[in-house]
């Protein structure tokens, strides 16, 4: 029987030989002065067996709280036929009159009546997955979210978006105008007027890159030739790179507005014309929209809402000034003052002079307001909603609760299944593929009885308006 010293010593000479193998793959002599154990095991050495390790979370880079859209909240009615029809008394019997004894009194006149018809726009969008991609994230080994799940979920929040443009613009489905006296010189197009809304800043500010856009002349109200696809966005909000140069036909001051595809050759087939009425014509005197869903605001001032043109400068006596045309004109009372944030600074700095000194406790001043952290500031005991979104260089007052703000929808949002099918094939015989498209519709109109109960700022200055697009666009 071998003693056990000897197995030890067996044992230990194995050692040596397996070290002393490892050592010379590993380049390090055994022996002699510069002679080392062992390498050991490091990272790299042992990098085919590590994992990778996914958190179970995915982050959100896009801005999707929609200010406007949520706070002003709109009485829903519903909507049938070709269109909806109302009747508003608009003017007196011009009768009545002060007369003397057995004297000539004022001849018989009538009410004044119009006829206000609403009509309905239209919201579309679309997704489409390969069948591969819906099959191999339909379970949480093969993905942290379904992509049929995560694509339905998402575009929602997109056409959200894209409702709150509309809420701020007229409804004319304008992204911006041209500014630029030579637009087919290159493929970077300085753009002004955000949503058609007069203004030289943030021209870009409705544009995603990836859109497709057309021109439209705006004497005319006709398409410009060709389509141009949006490269990318400036951070000065002044300008947009296309992917070619624009036709020689388009002008400066042109409308541009989103086409459908690149080979639109059809102004219906691009938003012009199409988007739901917001704040800008609900709320105005004519400048943008005249025709009030079939009513002259010149014929019929009731239907204007008092506008002063270029305000200027901003004062205590400017809103005083408003609240009392509006009250004068058809008995309003301004509950809501709207406007954007670089015009909300400019409220703070009028009353910067009266709040230094107050504050319960002065030796430790706060030169903040509840606007720091976006709290509404009170003008009157009225709150002002200071919106990221809103129309630039402008202020609305409404008198939200007599307006008459009404929203008359045919489809308040839903996906497109009539044949009893969300998810459709795509195309057929030579055409058909293995993916599928799902279609979301929606079909309203905003409307406001009352535009004479509110007023409206335009042309603020002494801003100073910080141009920041936001996350996701």
């Amino acid at each position: 029987m071998v003693p056990y010293r000897f197995m030890r010593a067996a044992a230990a000479l194995v050692c040596l030989f397996v070290v002393s193998l490892v050592s010379s793959a590993a380049g390090f002599p055994l022996f002699g002065p510069t002679a080392v154990i062992a390498a050991g095991v490091n990272t790299q050495l042992f990098g085919g067996l590590y994992k990778t390790v996914y958190e179970d979370f995915v982050g959100e880079s896009t801005l999707n709280r929609f200010p406007i859209k949520d706070m002003f909240k709109m009485e829903t009615a519903e909507y049938a036929g070709q269109d909806v029809v109302y009747t508003q008394h608009v003017s007196r019997n011009i009768s009545p009159m002060w007369t003397g004894e057995d004297s000539a009194f004022g001849a018989a006149g009538a009410q004044g009546y119009v006829k206000v018809h609403i009509g309905q726009r239209k919201l579309m969008a679309r997704i489409r997955l390969t069948s591969e991609v819906m099959l191999d994230s339909m379970k949480s080994e093969g993905a942290f979210r379904s992509a049929r799940k995560d694509e339905m979920t998402r575009l929602v929040d997109d056409i959200a978006r894209m409702e709150e443009y509309s809420f701020t613009t007229d409804g004319r489905g304008v992204l911006s105008l041209v500014d630029d006296a030579s637009p087919n010189g290159s493929t970077t197009l300085t753009v002004d007027a955000p949503g058609g809304i007069t203004g030289d800043d943030f021209g870009n500010r409705f544009f995603l890159p990836g859109m497709y856009i057309a021109w439209v002349n705006p004497a005319t109200g006709e398409l410009r030739t060709g389509v141009r696809k949006v490269v990318s966005c400036s951070e000065d909000g002044a300008s947009i790179v296309i992917d070619a140069v624009c036709d020689a036909s388009v002008a400066d001051n042109d409308y541009i507005v989103q086409a459908a595809n690149s080979s639109v050759t059809d102004i219906l087939d691009t938003s012009y014309e199409h988007a739901a009425w917001g704040l800008t014509a609900l709320f105005d005197d004519g400048t943008y929209r005249n025709n009030y869903f079939n009513v002259d605001r010149d014929l019929w001032p009731a239907f204007q809402t008092y506008v002063k043109a270029s305000t200027g400068v901003l004062s205590e006596d400017v809103f005083q000034q408003m609240a009392d045309v509006s009250e004068q004109r058809l008995g309003a009372t301004i509950d809501t003052l709207t406007m954007h944030q670089s015009i909300r600074r400019l409220v703070i700095a009028i009353t910067q002079p009266d709040r230094r000194y107050s504050g319960n406790n002065l030796q430790r001043p706060d030169a903040g307001t509840a606007a720091f952290t976006q709290g509404d500031l009170p003008f009157g005991g009225v709150d002002i909603k200071a919106l990221r979104t809103h129309p630039l260089a402008m202020v609305f007052g409404i008198d939200k609760k007599n307006c008459g703000a009404v929203r008359y929808t045919s489809d308040k949002g839903s996906w497109v299944d009539e044949d009893e099918r969300v998810f459709v094939r795509v195309g057929s015989g030579d055409s058909g593929r293995d993916s599928f498209e799902a279609w979301y519709r929606k079909r309203y109109q905003n409307h406001v009885r009352y535009p004479a109960k509110g007023f409206r700022m335009d042309g603020i200055t002494g801003q100073s308006l910080i141009v920041v697009r936001e996350a996701g666009s």
